[in-house]
Order: C-alpha cells, then structure tokens, then sequence
C-alpha cells in the first residue's frame, strides 16, 4: 500500500464563501475601516493644541492619546476569541459601528473628560477593526491569494499612519478640529453599509466558556504596558517608585496570565498555538520587526528636528518618501507571494535588508543632505513592506481554521510587544546615553536644563547660543545613531526567525511543505 507523500500536508479548502465581486466590496469597505483606524491613532497629535486650548484640561492630554491604545489593544485579543466561537460577521458590524459612534461623540465632546471616553469608546471600535480586518480576510480570500491582498493592506495602514498628522493640522487649521473625527462618518458609515450588504458568513455557534479571568489579565497587562511605555522617560525617570511598581506589575501579570492560559477549557490566547513552530518564530519576528519599525518611527524625525534644524513640518514631509516605498513593496511583494505561492523570501530579504538600512540612517550628521535623507527613508519603506504583512501571512497560513481569530490577535499583540516593550527598552537606553553626552558637552547648570529623553523643542533649541546649540545637536546626533546600531542585532534576530520559518508553498487547499 503506497504511503503518502510525508511532505504534503493536506488542509482544507480554503476558498473564499464569497462571490468575487462580493469580495472586491467587502475587501474595499475593510480599507476604508483600516484607513480609518489607522488615522486615528496619529491624526490628534497635530490638533491637540487646539483641542486642550478650547476645551482646557491639559492634565488629560496625555489621557487623549493613551486611553485609545489601550482599550483598542485590550479589546483586540477579546474579538479574536469571540470571532473563533461565534464567527466575525456581527462583530465587525459592531467594530465598525462602535468605532463611528465614538468618533461622532469626540466631534461634540464639550470638555476633555468627555473627550477622552469618548476616545475610549473609539478604541473598542478599532480594537475590532485592527483584528476582525485579518480575520475576515482570512475567511474570504482564497490561501493562494492572501499574500496580494495582505500587501494591499499593509499599503493602506502605512498610508493612514503618515497622513494623520498632515491631514489633522489641514483640518484643525481649516475647519475645526472636530472635523478630525467628523471626517470618519461619511467614509465609515458607506464601509458600513458595505459591510452589512456583502459580507454573507453564517454564524458560528459554540457551547465554550468565555475565558474572561484570561481576558481580565491580559487586559491589565496590555494596560500595564502601554502606561510604562507612554510613562517612562517621559513623565517619570526610569527609576522611579511608580515605573518599577508597573514594571513589576508587568512581570506578576505575564505569571498570572500564563498560569490561566494553561489551564482554561478555551484560553482566550491559546498556548496551543505557540506548538506549531512557524507561529512562533512569525510572532517573535514581528516583535523585533515592530521594535526597529518603532524605532525609525521616532527617532529618525527627532534627529531631522534636533540634529538637522528642521521644523517639524517639514519631518513630518520628509515621512512620505517612506510611505512611497512601502506602497510599493507592499503591492508588488504581496502580487509575487500569490504568484510564486511562497511568502518566507519576503520577511527573509527584508530583515536581511535592515540590516544595511540601519547603517544608513547611522551614517547620518547634522550636515547630511536632505536627498540622502529622502533617500534613506524610501529604502526604509521598501523594507518595511517585505516585513511587515507577510509575517501575518506566515501566522494564517499555518493556524487552524477554529483558532484563526485567535492567531491573527496573537500576530497583533506580538506586533504591540515591539512597538511599546521594544522600543520603550531602546528609549531608556536613549536617555541614559544622552545625558551621558550631554554632561560631558556641557556646562552642568546648561545640560541639566535639557531633558533626557529628547523632548526639548526646537525653538528652545534654536534660542541657546551658538556654542551651546552645536554641543546638544552634536549630542542628540550621536546618541540616536548609537540607537541605529543598538538596533541592528534585533533585526538580526528578526533574520534568524524568518529563516526558523518552514518554507511553505501555499496551493489551491493544500499546503505544501518545501
């Protein structure tokens, strides 16, 4: 009797329960709601001047911002559980409609108290649109084709992310900054009626409890996490009573919560998954792909602003030839992972990539032209677009059908733990070296007057004597390049992971190991 072929693992057909004009609807109507969540982690930053002028408030400023993050976080590991047992359709319904409710409060809120819930209430509506998007593209698109439509994706969020700031400061100046959550009602409210029309998937029905003690403890983690990242080196020294009592939080957390996973009926993430190799490595190469994406993020502008003396609407200009890559590569990468029905080469080359890119970024000074600059940060996009989706890819191509919300969530927060954890550990890293350079630049009383963690402006920047003002900008220009290099074995860890992923050829509902 022939045996089969032990490199061929047979999975289930995984074609899409849509018709195709069904789908090009649906997948159009999740951009417009990626877009849309996407915007708004960013396009406050620019309005909220305006906004804590009219409103007054300013002790909620930094409230603005967090209370988005982490309910959007908290809530995204709860729709990936909920999407497994009771299916995505009603609760993408509900993504999107908490998401327009709390944006059409925002625009009315008359204080920031009410602002900041209603911000709240934005965030559960993006928590589900960050996680049920994946998931419902997962259900819908077709294994083989997945790979074209993720890059589309990834194009959209990067897009949404550099164009909140500039569409935000063309709203507040032009309108009112109300209009910066106004503007998501049309847009949303036409992807919601897409949604409702074309999305046709049953129901799922299931008997498993809820794991809410799991949810619970991760929740106060996820929490934990972005108040010691968002805190830390910025409102209180690394050092500090109240940085130590959450890091430490943190770490009885982490015990609790995987504690609970290993012993819940129907874990809210399931240590299940962390058994199939490919999962594991794909989560532990967005960590580190999501530190360095970080990183870029926030350094590579405060070098322009402080180091090169640029105002800061011209950095945020300088984001585009960014944006400009990572459409590219995300397009064309994601059409050639569906056409050669492999999508380990693309996280490979671009963690390999980031290697030199670094190198670039740390070859830079206050002199460097402004070319080179455009230069450095289209190659940088070009590689955030090999790595970025196709880790998600790698994440969905391997993870059971009954667990694929709770993959795609996993996949999320392992992208969160490197853009919060990751990048907060390089920024302590950052303080400590700048005060460092600065001490050994300055005179004492001057360098005890700039802050540690780069938050000087650049006007206070411009007003220091010509002397003083090169010594700070020599200063900040040296230690963000040491951050470049600090970077590097993270994406070469990022590299090891990629090349640990199995290398798998992605068929019509087959999967074939290569």
């Amino acid at each position: 009797m022939a045996t089969p072929d032990p490199e061929i693992v047979d999975a289930p057909p995984r074609e899409g329960p849509l018709g195709r004009n069904s789908m090009r609807i649906v997948v159009i109507a999740m951009m417009i709601c990626s877009a849309l969540g996407s915007l708004d982690l960013t396009i406050v930053s620019t309005a909220a001047p305006t906004i804590v002028g009219q409103l007054e408030g300013v002790q909620y400023l930094s409230l603005l911002f967090t209370i988005y993050i982490i309910v959007a976080g908290v809530t995204t590991p709860l729709y990936g559980k909920l999407a497994d047992l009771y299916g995505t359709r009603r609760l993408y319904i509900f993504a999107i409609s908490a998401f327009l409710i709390g944006s059409a409060l925002s625009g009315m809120a008359q204080s920031m108290v009410q602002l900041v819930a209603f911000r709240a209430v934005q965030g559960v509506g993006a928590g589900g649109l960050s996680v049920l998007t994946m998931t419902v593209v997962a259900e819908i698109v077709p294994l083989r084709e997945r790979g074209r439509f993720m890059g589309m994706f990834g194009a959209v969020l990067g897009v949404g992310a550099i164009a909140g700031p500039l569409l935000g400061g063309v709203l507040t100046d032009q309108l009112s900054w109300r209009w910066i959550f106004y503007i998501n009602l049309p847009l949303g409210l036409i992807a919601l009626a897409a949604i409702i029309r074309e999305l046709k998937l049953p129901p799922k029905k299931s008997t498993m409890p809820i794991d809410y003690l799991g949810f619970i403890l991760l929740a106060a983690l996820i929490a934990d996490i972005t108040l010691l990242t968002s805190r830390g080196g910025v409102q209180d020294a690394w050092s500090s009573p109240i940085i130590l009592a959450l890091a430490a939080a943190g770490i009885v957390l982490v015990v609790l919560f995987v504690l609970r996973e290993l012993r819940a009926p129907e874990p809210i993430m399931p240590p299940r998954l962390f058994r199939i190799p490919s999962i594991t490595f794909a989560c532990l190469a967005n960590v580190m792909v999501h530190t360095w994406i970080t990183v870029i993020g926030a350094f590579v502008p405060m070098f322009i602003q402080l180091a090169m003396g640029i105002n800061a609407f011209n950095s945020g200009l300088l984001q585009l030839p960014m944006v400009f890559g990572l459409m590219v590569v995300s397009i064309v990468g994601g059409n050639l992972i569906t056409k050669w029905r492999r999508y380990k080469w693309s996280p490979v080359l671009g963690s390999a990539l980031a290697v030199p890119s670094l190198l670039l970024f740390a070859t830079m000074t206050p002199h460097t032209s402004l070319w080179l600059v455009i230069t450095y940060m289209v190659v940088f996009g070009l590689v955030v677009g090999l790595c970025m989706q196709p880790l998600m890819v790698a994440i969905q191509a391997t993870a059971p059908e009954r667990d694929m919300g709770s993959a795609t969530a996993t996949g999320a927060f392992s992208q969160r733990i490197g853009g919060s954890l990751g990048f907060a550990a390089l920024a302590a890293l950052f303080s400590s070296r700048l005060s460092t350079e600065l001490s050994h630049r300055l005179p004492a009383d001057t360098a005890a007057r700039i802050p540690s963690d780069g938050s000087i402006s650049p006007v206070d920047l411009q007003a220091l004597p010509v002397e003083l003002r090169v010594a700070v900008e020599s200063a900040f220009a040296d230690t963000i390049r040491s951050v470049f290099i600090w970077t590097i074995p993270l994406m070469v860890l990022a590299l090891v992971f990629s090349l640990m992923l199995k290398n798998v050829r992605i068929d019509e509902g087959v999967e074939i190991e290569v």
